[in-house]
């Protein structure tokens, strides 16, 4: 009857975030808080009380020994930037790095005029920038992801395709 009352109270007493999140290490936490609280009341608890609480701390430890507590943690999906990022050593702007479209800029893309000698080239240079310009400009006027990430991936888009014709795919 008293380890009920024991329990109830510890159980009131336990952080809820540690005890709804599950993980290995606080169920270790809850063991060594039950391995203290038995030591602490071992004159004022029966010894078959005490003895209950280090056996339910040792099956504690068991479990996570076991894996019982162990939740995979859910793998963030990766964002549209990061993962344009991660792809060309950190810069959204990517294109700005390539040879492609030396030259252009997503701040002269409208007035800049290569001198290549191919119309398609500066074509597609130009709808990349003028995709990396929307993109951030509402970026700057603090449109959130929903908003900009369709507008990085079609600079993406276009950047790509203005690589791939400078190199003949």
């Amino acid at each position: 009857m008293r380890l009920r009352h024991l329990a109830l109270i510890f159980a009131l007493l336990a952080p809820s975030a540690a005890l709804a999140q599950g993980s290995s290490q606080q169920m270790l936490n809850l063991a060594k808080q039950l391995r203290t609280q038995a030591e602490q009341m071992k004159d004022s608890l029966p010894p078959e009380d005490i003895a209950s609480l280090i056996s339910q701390a040792e099956e504690i430890e068991k479990g996570v020994r076991d894996g019982a507590y162990s939740t995979p943690v859910a793998a963030q999906p990766v964002s549209v930037s990061k993962r344009i990022a991660d792809a060309h050593q950190g810069r959204l702007d990517w294109l700005d790095g390539e040879a492609a479209c030396v030259g252009y800029g997503w701040e002269n893309h409208r007035t800049f005029k290569s001198n290549y000698g191919d119309p398609k080239r500066d074509e597609l240079c130009r709808a990349a920038f003028a995709r990396y310009e929307e993109y951030f400009l509402k970026a700057r006027n603090g449109a959130g992801s929903a908003a900009t990430d369709p507008l990085l991936e079609a600079y993406d888009r276009a950047a790509q395709a203005a690589v791939d014709y400078y190199a003949g795919k």
